[in-house]
């Protein structure tokens, strides 16, 4: 309609049109916000589910009597790089050092973090039980918080709290970034540890994955014990 047309009608003729065009407006505007609220929720929908299949799959790994501890760990580690974002975290935790560090040195040290975080998240997962997903929060477009609660493994009532940080690749692949654990990020934590190492010794990413080994081991020796107390019952 011409502006023309417009100044020849009526001044309630106006207003009504006026109206009309801002309830318009109002409608798309609502039915964006609609569209764009039901896709974050979509997303942290399938977050929470991933979240959850993840845990349950973890916990059969966990609980399978028939496996030894050796093949309890390759089938963890196995879920575990399906899961998590591994060559992420590793980079991440190494902070400015991974920038100018060389080629193989980053890449054994990517190996090497694997099955120290194998060991990491075997060792803690071991401690709890019961875990179910409590609810999500979206940080921003394909990062969601993606929350947890879960009982004591020593029978303790207290339920601990838990989160797991969820992104989706451009594929559309949901990975995990990071755990936290009663309020701390293990991936911060890590971070700060490890770049606090590598000062200490001229940024030797190569010793820093040999201490990582030794940390895993220890881990490991502490989950096989655990596990020959929990055969043999109190």
């Amino acid at each position: 309609m011409s502006s023309l047309h417009l100044a020849s009608l009526r001044p309630d003729s106006t207003r009504i049109i006026h109206r009309r065009l801002l309830s318009a407006m109002y409608v798309l505007a609502f039915l964006a916000f609609g569209v764009l609220f039901a896709s974050e929720s979509r997303a942290a929908n399938s977050a929470e589910t991933f979240v959850q299949s993840t845990i349950d799959k973890t916990y059969a790994i966990l609980n399978d009597g028939a496996l030894n501890a050796s093949e309890r760990e390759q089938k963890f580690h196995a879920l575990l790089v399906s899961a998590v974002d591994v060559k992420r975290v590793a980079l991440f935790t190494l902070g400015p050092y991974a920038r100018d560090a060389a080629q193989p040195d980053v890449e054994t040290f990517e190996r090497v973090f694997a099955d120290f975080l194998t060991a990491v998240y075997q060792r803690g997962l071991d401690n709890y039980a019961d875990p179910k997903v409590t609810g999500s929060s979206e940080r921003a477009r394909d990062d969601v918080i993606v929350n947890v609660t879960a009982a004591a493994a020593n029978g303790s009532a207290s339920r601990l709290n838990l989160a797991f940080r969820v992104r989706q690749t451009s594929s559309g692949v949901h990975v995990i970034t990071d755990l936290q654990v009663e309020g701390a990020w293990l991936a911060l934590t890590q971070r700060a540890d490890f770049t606090a190492y590598l000062q200490q010794r001229g940024a030797n990413i190569a010793q820093l994955a040999m201490e990582l080994e030794n940390r895993a081991a220890q881990l490991r020796l502490a989950q096989s014990e655990a596990e020959i107390r929990r055969r043999r019952g109190p």
